[in-house]
Parts: structure tokens; C-alpha cells; sequence
């Protein structure tokens, strides 16, 4: 191998290194980046649920803004909701700690309050 060929070599290997360093791989672990990554394919960006008028019908609470569980406040069915699913929902206990899972019920509540106004 030339010298120039090397140099060319070790070049691509830092830009590749700096690349990577600077988000490669690192995915957003905030309740908002875990919402978006989990959530609001189904659920919508606003928790409003995503998709037509007839699977939204099938599965009213897609809508979390006018889901029973939340609009009652209740923590433990949300978490135990999020860890296990249900129906089309699946469960996320092994793809998220208990501390996501706790900043994500957190998050779902919050959105009683945007239907209400407060």
C-alpha cells in the first residue's frame, strides 16, 4: 500500500469515527424521543391515534386523548398497559427500562390535560 493510499485510508477511518461519535447510534431515551420511537406510530404525534376512520373505530383507544385509562389518570393500568400490551398493542417491558416506562406513563397522562384545556 502507498503512502497516499494510507493516508486516504486513515482520512475515511476519522471522518467514519467522528461520524458515529457524534449521534450514530444513539437514539433519543427522553419520554418525547421514546414516544416518538414506540408511541406514535399508532397513537399519533399528539396521542390523537393515527390511521383511517374505521381503524380508529376498531380501536378507539388509539386516541389516548379520549381513552378511559387516561382520562381517569390511572398510572397503573397506563404502565401495565405500556409494559404488556394488549390486543394490537405489544408489550414493551423488554425493550424499555422501568424508568422509561414510568417517564412514558407520565407522558400519557399529560395529554388528559391537552383534551381538557388545562
Amino acid at each position: 500500500m502507498t503512502w497516499k493510499r494510507a493516508l486516504l485510508a486513515a482520512a475515511i477511518a476519522a471522518i467514519a469515527a467522528m461520524v458515529c461519535l457524534t449521534g450514530c447510534g444513539q437514539e433519543d431515551r427522553s419520554a418525547p424521543g421514546l414516544y416518538r420511537s414506540y408511541c406514535q406510530r399508532c397513537h399519533g404525534r399528539d396521542g390523537e391515534g393515527r390511521g383511517s376512520a374505521r381503524r380508529l373505530q376498531r380501536y378507539p383507544h388509539l386516541n389516548l386523548t379520549t381513552s378511559p385509562l387516561i382520562r381517569r389518570g390511572d398510572r397503573d393500568a397506563v404502565r401495565q398497559q405500556i409494559a404488556e400490551g394488549e390486543d394490537p398493542m405489544p408489550g414493551f417491558s423488554r425493550r424499555l427500562t422501568r424508568e422509561e416506562i414510568e417517564s412514558l406513563v407520565d407522558l400519557t397522562l399529560q395529554l388528559r390535560n391537552r383534551e381538557r384545556g388545562d
